[in-house]
């Protein structure tokens, strides 16, 4: 998405599968997504998100800033982390142990919480860095979008909602920024 915001010419390849990639030695840590750049591979999804994102003008130059976009992105990091930890549990404990993770003082609670007073700290402007949209605006668009989604038994729908004020605000902003809206209108299938 970074690329496509920022206006930057990519070809968006889903079709590929992950035994044809591996076949071809383009999976170094053996899963996917990967990106191929004049024949080069790479893979991890910041890794790929902080390129496209300073190709596309969308990771800020300023180091404070940079970090700060960085410091967001691996907060949402450790909230899939930690929702991704609930999935290994057996189906008699996942709900009990996800209703723990949103309590208040829940793991997932303090986690969307730092995201929360990294809003405020910005000046609630319905962005994470700065006064225009970064790739850390971008991760936590997808990351409320998967936590709100209602497929996640024990997370109701309207968790982020109802509980981080700021963190909803951002995602109504990157909701109605244009290139977002023509991005999701060309993907309909992952965006509903």
């Amino acid at each position: 998405m970074c690329l496509f915001v920022g206006g930057v010419p990519f070809e968006d390849v889903r079709d590929r599968k992950r035994d044809e990639l591996a076949a071809q030695g383009k999976l170094p840590f053996g899963a996917t997504p990967v990106m191929e750049v004049d024949g080069k591979v790479l893979s991890q999804t910041q890794a790929m998100a902080a390129y496209s994102s300073k190709l596309a003008g969308l990771h800020p130059a300023d180091p404070w800033d940079s970090a700060k976009v960085d410091e967001a992105i691996n907060g949402c990091t450790d909230v899939t982390v930690t929702i991704g930890g609930t999935f290994r549990l057996p189906d008699d404990q996942k709900l009990k142990a996800r209703e723990a993770l949103i309590a208040p003082g829940g793991r997932l609670t303090v986690q969307l919480g730092g995201i929360e007073r990294l809003l405020v700290e910005n000046g609630s402007c319905g962005f994470l860095v700065g006064k225009s949209l970064t790739v850390a605006d971008l991760a936590l668009w997808r990351l409320v979008g998967w936590l709100s989604g209602g497929k996640i038994d024990g997370i109701p729908k309207d968790y982020v909602s109802k509980t981080f004020p700021q963190i909803s605000l951002l995602v109504e902003t990157v909701d109605s920024h244009p290139k977002v809206k023509e991005w999701k209108s060309l993907h309909p299938k992952f965006y509903q």
